[in-house]
């Protein structure tokens, strides 16, 4: 039996009474453990869709349900609380320390100082990092993959089973996105978390994602696993999608014989 931790059913975004939508009847359910991605174009509804699910956007009409809850019935604020966020340019407080970023929930939850001071530590390991070095540092006194970590961190100190990411990794340099990729897919799977991750890197979406799903105009065009999607888009635009990594692919291969070939 598959099971469903997040379903969202007829979810439409308007910001001029009904004239326009940003997003238009999405329907889509997602399971515990799953790491979806939403992928499209800027302006396509992704990023609007993401944040309807922690309400930092508030639906126009459509219900969305988490573990069985409608959200529109919890506490805008606690339901933030109980998911992980995080975006691509991280939005540490620049004033506090590593150590006190990674605290910001926690201390709002009322967490006792020796379970927070614990959880930091853990925190630090789990994104490679040692406390000794890092947890005195302001911001700006990190790499930008550091502040990304860091980011991570914090949006993982109250244990969230849900983590939400826009373009997490857009602002990075390529070694460094790749890198802070395969450590968020490793940190996905050993927390079992569940992910929803915005992104309009199609590479990125192949590589990372459970299932993806394609959206254009704030509708989802497609919902399949990169495989599927790969071999069987199913829909043109989705079709125009897949063939850009392939291209790309039979380039990197074509100047590869060519290398081949001279040194032989």
């Amino acid at each position: 039996m598959v099971d469903k931790l997040i379903r969202i059913e007829g979810v439409r975004k308007s910001y001029d009474l009904g004239k326009s939508f940003v997003v238009d009847s999405i329907h889509l359910d997602i399971e515990r453990g799953e790491l979806m991605v939403l992928l499209g174009e800027s302006g396509c509804g992704k990023t609007t869709t993401l944040k309807m699910i922690n309400r930092l956007i508030e639906p126009t009409t459509g219900t969305i349900h988490i573990d069985n809850q409608d959200t529109q019935k919890l506490n805008p604020v606690d339901l933030r609380r109980r998911i992980g966020y995080v975006i691509q340019n991280v939005g540490l407080f620049p004033h506090m320390t590593v150590c006190e970023n990674m605290a910001v929930v926690p201390e709002l939850l009322g967490w006792p100082q020796t379970k927070i001071h614990t959880r930091t530590n853990e925190l630090f390991d789990l994104i490679g990092m040692p406390p000794e070095a890092y947890s005195f540092r302001y911001p700006r006194e990190l790499s930008g993959g550091q502040q990304q970590r860091i980011g991570l961190a914090r949006a993982l100190a109250a244990k969230p089973r849900i983590m939400l990411m826009d373009e997490p990794f857009g602002a990075l340099d390529p070694l460094t996105r790749d890198d802070l990729r395969e450590e968020y897919l490793k940190i996905h799977r050993k927390l079992e978390l569940t992910t929803i991750m915005v992104t309009h890197d199609i590479t990125e979406a192949l590589l990372l994602a459970d299932r993806i799903a394609v959206i254009a105009a704030g509708r989802i065009l497609c919902v399949g696993t990169p495989h599927t999607l790969l071999r069987q888009p199913g829909d043109a635009y989705v079709e125009r999608l897949m063939e850009m990594p392939k291209r790309q692919a039979d380039r990197v291969e074509m100047l590869l014989g060519k290398t081949g070939g001279a040194s032989t």
